[in-house]
């Protein structure tokens, strides 16, 4: 038996105007990293003795890892597995904007996990890269806690797995910025503890 503990990356200037990062590379703000430090202190006295940080190789994932790993003596290992879906046919768009000029393929692409649309990654494939990554971890980590950074997209796929809700779902979960969700994993089973943690960034 494991846990995972899942945390959504600080914010970015993207995340605060609602604009589609995908494999864009934006850095924290401020305020993100403000949230990291806080959501470091809070691991740190939720779990002491995580095994390890795991990082999507994003930079505003590394960037929240690597504030969490000093809270914890630990430093990140980076794994492109982590990454958020490629949504490269609306990347970089405010949400509107990316409505107004896609929306009937993002509603398609929301609700089929294998919906085929240039240049972007199907929900299901995003799930596959965390079922593998969470298969991993329960190998080589088993009786340990581990804490996972990654995206918003990645670590909603791998709640509805835990949970086994349809993958279309997903967007029924918030995973808010710093947010942490755990699953605790035994063998083949797996069911989420906590989801949507934000309690350590209320005065934040």
């Amino acid at each position: 038996m494991m846990e995972i503990y899942f945390v959504r990356h600080g914010e970015t200037e993207w995340n605060n105007s609602n604009r589609w990062q995908g494999r864009s590379d934006i850095p924290l703000s401020e305020r993100g990293r403000g949230q990291a430090e806080k959501t470091g202190r809070f691991l740190k006295g939720l779990i002491p003795n995580a095994a390890a940080v795991f990082s999507s190789d994003l930079i505003r994932a590394r960037e929240t890892a690597e504030i969490i790993g000093l809270h914890l003596g630990k430093s990140p290992v980076v794994n492109p597995v982590l990454r958020e879906a490629d949504v490269g046919l609306w990347n970089g768009l405010c949400i509107s904007e990316a409505f107004e000029s896609f929306g009937k393929l993002i509603e398609y692409w929301r609700k089929d996990p294998w919906a085929d649309i240039p240049d972007t990654e199907p929900l299901g494939a995003v799930q596959r890269r965390a079922i593998e990554f969470l298969r991993y971890l329960s190998s080589n980590f088993a009786g340990k806690q581990v804490i996972v950074v990654s995206h918003a997209l990645l670590i909603r796929t791998a709640l509805c797995h835990a949970m086994g809700l349809p993958l279309e779902n997903h967007y029924r979960l918030s995973v808010h910025n710093c947010s942490v969700s755990s699953i605790r994993a035994e063998g083949a089973e797996s069911r989420v503890l906590e989801l949507n943690l934000w309690r350590h960034l209320e005065d934040y």
